[in-house]
């Protein structure tokens, strides 16, 4: 198992952080190394605005223990002046509440209040409190261009079978391709028909409320993730019986909300087996990202399988610590990518990490191929590729054992990867030191 430090890291850019609201964009500007610590500066330069949490000031997200009820509910929101709420629609999980205030709200002190609170009386029904943050996918693709929005009803299945895998990513466009060429052929969507709620027919978009998770991002971000994992799986041999659930959490730029996150997590441990997030944040100082309500409910799920993608900054992730890869549980898969030299056909002695792959030796597991990956004409490269394969790889090894745990799984691909050759760095190692190939 992963032993993730837990490093402290309070910076003074929090605080400029914090002033943002709902409407507030990513702020690409370099933060200076005088607000930085030393040991974080030293291993990573790279750091920007962008790939922080960036806090909404006037909201905080709860969680109430099992069994509240909707009157005691109500007298929680009266009591701590919330002034709107939402709650996670389209999935079982009754628990997690996203908190309004008005802009006028010290949202810091609140949230103080709120966890001090939970000592006695009612307000001990409440268990979880966290700040309501946004954060991207780990990279942007070459722009593929506009896509027409075709409806993908033609390519839900007709009934499940195999493994479901859902991925949290920037939806899905089922028809992309031209005549000569298109990704996907045939129905590979998961089927909701099944699951008690007529308004969702295949995944969701949990950015827009709606049933259609299409992919408006230039870059086709969550497009190429999906194929990834459904060409491994339909070229297994033999093929491996799935399909995707996409659940749309970023929208077309690439940003998604914490509250939609935790909602889509929550929906895709209900119906899928694995779950495939190319996404993440740092570590502040500020969130407490060790002590939240997504690394709860995946404890709380101990047979559910993530697998996360380890970021892009060149970062050693032991130090200033990546989520959700960076999370300890034993089903979070954590993956890092090797460079272009890295072959398929298991022939790369010349091979290396990629540039700009993140690793650490206690808190990423497994690398695989991430870089230059072909897309339609396009190389593609990011621990956003790298992961899937791994997702793929997983896929197969559940599909084969279904009665594995997530330790016998991961101890699965351990013994399947091939030991990283003498010319990967050795100053940027990952746990297992071992490269999955398809």
């Amino acid at each position: 198992m992963k032993n993730l430090k837990n490093c402290r890291i309070f910076l003074i850019l929090i605080f400029s952080l914090f002033s943002c609201s709902e409407e507030t964009d990513f702020n690409d500007e370099i933060i200076s190394t005088n607000e930085m610590p030393k040991d974080i500066t030293d291993t990573n330069r790279s750091i920007t605005r962008r790939d922080m949490p960036v806090y909404l000031r006037d909201r905080l997200i709860v969680r109430y223990a099992p069994g509240t009820t909707s009157s005691e509910k109500a007298d929680l929101r009266d009591i701590y002046g919330v002034t709107n709420y939402k709650i996670c629609e389209h999935c079982s999980d009754d628990t997690i509440e996203l908190w309004m205030f008005g802009l006028g709200i010290d949202i810091e002190p609140k949230k103080t209040a709120i966890e001090q609170g939970s000592d006695g009386g009612i307000e001990s029904a409440i268990i979880d409190v966290d700040y309501e943050f946004t954060f991207g996918i780990d990279i942007s693709n070459p722009d593929l261009g506009s896509l027409t929005d075709y409806s993908y009803s033609s390519y839900i299945k007709t009934s499940n079978d195999g493994i479901t895998i859902a991925v949290l990513d920037t939806g899905l466009a089922p028809t992309i391709g031209d005549d000569t060429s298109y990704v996907f052929t045939g129905p590979f969507l998961y089927n909701a028909s099944g699951d008690g709620n007529a308004n969702v027919y295949s995944g969701w978009d949990f950015v827009n409320q709606d049933h259609n998770s299409f992919d408006d991002n230039n870059g086709r971000h969550g497009t190429v993730v999906s194929s990834i994992i459904t060409t491994i799986l339909n070229e297994s041999s033999p093929a491996v019986p799935h399909q995707i659930m996409p659940l749309k959490v970023c929208d077309e730029n690439g940003r998604a909300s914490y509250f939609n996150f935790l909602c889509a997590t929550s929906f895709g441990l209900e119906h899928a087996d694995i779950l495939q997030m190319s996404l993440g944040w740092y570590e502040d100082g500020f969130g407490d990202f060790l002590n939240t309500i997504i690394a709860a409910i995946i404890d709380e799920n101990p047979n559910a399988l993530v697998v996360a993608s380890a970021g892009n900054l060149e970062n050693n992730n032991d130090i200033l610590a990546h989520y959700p890869s960076g999370y300890s549980h034993e089903n979070i898969i954590a993956v890092a990518a090797a460079d272009k030299l890295v072959n398929f056909d298991a022939s790369f002695s010349s091979s290396n990490i990629a540039s700009f792959s993140n690793y650490g030796l206690e808190s990423v597991d497994f690398f695989s191929k991430g870089e230059n990956i072909p897309f339609l004409g396009y190389e593609m490269s990011g621990t956003s590729f790298a992961a899937p394969v791994v997702t793929g790889v997983l896929a197969r090894y559940k599909y084969n054992h279904p009665s594995y745990s997530a330790s016998e799984l991961k101890y699965q691909l351990n013994i399947s990867g091939i030991p990283c050759p003498t010319s990967f760095n050795t100053a940027k190692k990952v746990l297992y030191n071992k490269i999955i190939l398809p």
